[in-house]
């Protein structure tokens, strides 16, 4: 059976760590620098900020906006259980909304209705690497805190992913588009992150949680091919459209002005998805669901209150699609798209 994901590591990889290794200085240093510098240049952003851990985004935008314990941060129930991992972890109230019908954004309408005098933020992920447009979420006036899941370099009209956020984060895991083994992304153009940055470098107990120049080494080499990566991925992509359109399965973010990146390639079927796992498995092919559970199920609340989250979630099927997939499997997966959804 072929790996569900699998990280982009070639030899340019290894030889980065290892230039990184021979200096026997792995604190952030050079390195890190650089992989921050090269984020900024991705991203469009002025300030830049790599992390060993997911959380500590969180906590550090949390901190630059002032919260108190048990106040509240809206997000959509279909979401990472790490990104309501963090909110918990930070001692802050996860308030959970449905959402959109043919779209994975929160509900607009579902948002008024949950914000009271302890809404600090709302959290939107952009998921699966699939662009949508948040600016009229700026109508709230609270802060953004926008997740790209994967979909560094995807656009929506032009305009790049990363770019609606008052803060960006971003997994670097090995389920990523860009990996550095493990570690969280924080960006923004707010002045309080370059002087949470200034303070972080005359901190020496920062480098407990700031990304060390051995995992940055990774993300530079990454970085540097994430453009023929994202190519290949595009190719892929293209081949199982035309598949999932010979099928009696749906796409998903192929409105107009969508340029997605597929870090993951996510698919809406009307076959049961536990027969849908099944018969892919017979064939060799691991496929999953979009998210192991919506997060309303994690806080036992009424599924009544989020049906167009349980909907999607009993129909999204994620199927493998990293660059070094070979010709042969992707045709085996092209095929298992007509036959079985």
């Amino acid at each position: 059976m072929i790996r569900f994901n699998k990280p982009t590591i070639d030899r340019k990889d290894l030889e980065s760590v290892l230039y990184c290794m021979i200096t026997d200085d792995l604190t952030p240093g050079v390195y890190e620098k650089e992989f921050r510098t090269l984020l900024s240049r991705t991203l469009g952003l002025t300030h830049t900020i790599a992390f060993n851990n997911y959380i500590q985004p969180f906590e550090t935008i949390f901190a630059i906006i002032g919260v108190s314990p048990d106040d509240e941060v809206i997000l959509p129930s279909f979401a990472r259980y790490r990104i309501y991992n963090a909110v918990v972890a930070c001692g802050l109230k996860p308030v959970l909304v449905d959402i959109e019908e043919d779209s994975l954004l929160p509900l607009y309408d579902r948002i008024s209705e949950k914000i009271t005098n302890r809404t600090r933020c709302l959290i939107i992920p952009q998921m699966f690497g699939i662009p949508n447009d948040l600016s009229n979420f700026a109508d709230f006036g609270l802060p953004i805190v926008e997740d790209l899941d994967g979909a560094l370099c995807s656009k929506i009209n032009g305009t790049a992913i990363g770019s609606f956020g008052t803060f960006v984060t971003l997994n670097l895991s090995d389920d990523s588009l860009i990996t550095t083994g493990n570690g969280g992304l924080l960006a923004s153009n707010q002045k309080e992150l370059r002087e949470v940055i200034e303070g972080l470098k005359n901190d020496e107990s920062s480098f407990d949680y700031i990304m060390s120049d051995f995992n940055a080494s990774l993300g530079i080499s990454q970085l540097k091919k994430l453009e023929k990566n994202w190519e290949r991925r595009r190719l892929i992509g293209a081949y199982y459209d035309n598949a999932v359109m010979a099928s009696n399965g749906s796409l998903i973010g192929r409105k107009g002005g969508q340029e997605l990146c597929f870090s993951s390639y996510v698919v809406k079927t009307e076959t049961p998805i536990e027969d849908v796992i099944r018969f892919f498995k017979r064939s060799e092919i691991p496929v999953r669901r979009g998210i192991d559970m919506p997060l309303h199920r994690h806080m036992n609340l009424n599924v009544d209150q989020f049906r167009k989250t349980e909907e999607l979630h009993n129909k999204i099927v994620i199927l493998p699609i990293y660059p070094t997939l070979d010709k042969a499997t992707v045709e085996n997966v092209a095929k298992g798209i007509r036959a079985i959804l």
